[in-house]
């Protein structure tokens, strides 16, 4: 089984998640500057995390689709989604709101959306993409 390479950028420095990949086994990490994107893996996926309350904010201001909209070709793109209903509940956003972005977000942009409880979480499904 060969090493996965996630490349990470150095703005993700404070999730957490960086200190839990590099204490896995076949885990190689860079920590990077990203023209998009949050974690690039294997340089075949471009993932971009939010916790929900970044989500519900990004949301509000229009930043989200911005976001997505510069997805760098010719990686194949995920939506990371970390936090709980809990989370939602302090983010100022209804429901539905989040709902209707992320219709938006799997239909129009055509980007699939993954949901984590937390950092060790979304560790390991950064993992589970880099083995696929």
């Amino acid at each position: 089984m060969h090493n996965i390479v996630i490349d990470i950028d150095y703005r993700e420095r404070a999730s957490g998640i960086i200190d839990t990949l590099q204490d896995r086994e076949g885990v190689v990490v860079n920590t990077v500057a990203l023209e998009s994107g949050d974690y690039k893996i294997n340089n075949d996926w471009l993932v971009e995390r939010k916790t929900l309350i970044d989500l519900a904010a990004s949301i509000i201001d229009g930043r989200l689709f911005r976001q997505l909209s510069r997805f760098c070709f010719p990686y194949r793109k995920v939506l990371l989604i970390e936090g709980t209903a809990a989370m939602l509940c302090s983010s100022g956003i209804r429901r539905e709101s989040i709902q209707g972005a992320l219709v938006t977000v799997s239909l129009y942009f055509g980007i699939p959306v993954l949901r984590s409880r937390n950092p060790d979480e979304t560790a390991a499904l950064l993992m589970m993409i880099g083995r696929q």
